[in-house]
């Protein structure tokens, strides 16, 4: 269950959503009615009603077919529906329409890491990285480095993870991420090391309280999983990550 809920945290964050306005139509009316159309699938997309969003911009891109920012915006949700062959066709769509803004790049690859076809994602994230324009090129340098870890190349995936905190030392999913690498690789220091540095960046990163928790319970340091996981219910019960926490706060017998 854990390894579900950390893929779709990775994909919600290596997502950049592009505020790119509606280009204008030759009719200023038409150009109207397109941008209330994609302004209200934004604003459906954002309260994650995916449906109401993919009716506005159906209807958004018959009014301004060659608009890329509603282009990218199809593609995004039909990708939230898990139509992975529409979404492709729009983003593909909207890098042509847009000449490849980086933005769009970096959301194509993660398509491409949902439906693991590590090799694509590496080479779109790797474009938008190279962008001079790009303005979060932290973000994908670590989409490109969780492909890397997918695909069992460890070595790469550690280089690239350092490189995206070296670009933004703050970046919290990053070390998370890189603490991913160092356990498959079985190497239990250097994994609560980077966990405990993503919690030092972002201290309700829930996700690494709870993998930083796991850790010290095989470790058979009881009290302090137990005060990872205490923190964890203090913020978020209902959560996923938080019936995992007092599923496992339940488990633990101290001395």
């Amino acid at each position: 269950m854990f390894k579900l809920l950390n893929f779709a945290f990775l994909i919600i964050f290596v997502f950049v959503v592009a505020c790119v306005p509606v280009n204008q139509a030759s009719k200023p009316e038409l150009s109207k009615q397109a941008e209330f159309h994609y302004k209200s699938a934004l604003a459906n997309l954002q309260s994650g009603n995916a449906s109401s969003a993919l009716r506005e911009l159906l209807e958004a891109v018959k009014l301004a077919p060659h608009d890329s920012a509603i282009h990218e915006a199809l593609a995004r949700t039909y990708q939230r529906k898990k139509a992975y062959n529409l979404a492709e066709k729009h983003y593909l769509t909207s890098l042509e329409l847009s000449d490849n803004e980086p933005g769009y790049l970096n959301n194509l690859g993660a398509l491409y890491l949902e439906i693991e076809q590590w090799d694509n994602a590496i080479k779109y994230f790797d474009l938008a990285a190279k962008d001079l324009l790009f303005e979060r090129p932290h973000v994908a340098v670590t989409g490109k480095a969780y492909a890397y870890l997918q695909k069992k190349k460890y070595t790469q995936a550690l280089v690239f993870f350092t490189e995206a905190t070296d670009i933004a030392p703050r970046y919290a999913r990053a070390y998370f991420l890189k603490s991913n690498v160092y356990e498959v690789m079985g190497n239990v220091e250097q994994q609560e090391m980077y966990l405990l540095r993503a919690i030092r960046e972002e201290p309700q990163f829930f996700s690494a309280r709870y993998k930083l928790a796991v850790l010290l319970t095989k470790s058979n340091k009881l009290e302090e999983a137990r005060e990872q996981l205490q923190l964890i219910l203090q913020f978020t019960t209902t959560s996923e990550v938080g019936y995992l926490a007092q599923k496992l706060l339940n488990s633990l017998i101290l001395p």
